[in-house]
Formats: structure tokens, C-alpha cells, sequence
């Protein structure tokens, strides 16, 4: 005795494969509720858009504090963030500015950890690297440059004492 749906058996609930779909699924017919595209608009009885009258701003939905970056991007740049850049930008030829940048972006920095509503990006973190970056290489030329220096005499003085 076999039971239905056995091996050999056909089954009494098809799968589904192969068979047609009993519920369409809608893709190439036509739509049961247009959605306005191409009719022509009925302007005597448009719906009243926009504020009703007698009714006024709806409180806590205005813009929220420290969310007026440009771009969306969140938190307002530092006031010292361009200064910062620029020194950092010319730092690149005199060390003394790159030392300044450096400074100035470190003492930002400071002031954003310890929780002024600034972001730590853009302009202030470029100028804050470029400083720091242009500082120590000049911190290292001057010390090469003293070394040299040093040498120099010491050859100078060495090769005296043999004339």
C-alpha cells in the first residue's frame, strides 16, 4: 500500500515548478490604479497644500545646534582652522611657521578633546600634519646643519694644525 507523495508516487501538491504561477505577479500588466503620470492635471480642485491657517511652527523641528556645517557633514570647523592651514601651507619653505601650525593645531585639538562642539578634520588637521610634519624636518635640518657645521670646523682646524 502506498501512501500519496511515496517514492513513485505522483505527488498531490505540485511544487510549483513548470507550472503556471496561480497569482500573477504583476510585471507586464497594465496598473489597476494609474499613478497620474501623463493625465492632465485638474488645477479648479487641486488639494489646499502647505500651512493651514491658524496653526503655527511645529515646536522642537527646527535646525538643531551644531548641525549648520555645509555638506551635512556634522560638526562646524574650528575658528582657528584656516589660520592653522595657511601656516601649515607656508611652513612648507620657513620652518618657523610650520612650528606655529603645529602649535595652533595641537592647542585646537586640545580644546575639541576636551569637548568644544568642533570637528578635528578638513582644514585644522591638514594644517595640524603639515605643521607637524615641516617642524620636525626642519627640528632635523637645523641639526644637520649644525652637525655639518661642527664637522666643517673640525676639518678646518685639523688640517691648520698640519701646515
Amino acid at each position: 500500500m502506498t501512501q500519496p507523495g511515496g517514492y513513485g508516487q505522483p505527488d498531490p501538491q505540485p511544487s510549483g515548478y513548470g507550472q503556471p504561477d496561480p497569482q500573477p505577479s504583476g510585471y507586464g500588466q497594465p496598473d489597476p490604479q494609474p499613478s497620474g503620470y501623463g493625465q492632465q492635471p485638474n488645477y479648479g480642485q487641486q488639494p489646499n497644500y502647505g500651512q493651514q491657517p491658524g496653526y503655527g511652527p511645529q515646536p522642537g523641528y527646527g535646525p538643531q545646534p551644531g548641525y549648520g556645517a555645509p555638506g551635512g557633514y556634522g560638526l562646524q570647523e574650528h575658528p582657528k582652522a584656516q589660520t592653522v592651514f595657511i601656516l601649515g601651507i607656508i611652513g612648507i619653505f620657513t620652518g618657523v611657521c610650520a612650528w606655529i601650525a603645529w602649535y595652533m593645531g595641537g592647542q585646537a585639538k586640545k580644546e575639541i578633546a576636551a569637548g568644544a562642539p568642533y570637528a578635528f578634520d578638513g582644514n585644522l588637521k591638514t594644517g595640524y600634519l603639515l605643521g607637524k610634519i615641516f617642524g620636525i624636518l626642519a627640528i632635523v635640518g637645523a641639526v644637520l646643519s649644525i652637525v655639518y657645521v661642527i664637522a666643517m670646523i673640525a676639518l678646518f682646524g685639523s688640517m691648520a694644525a698640519y701646515s
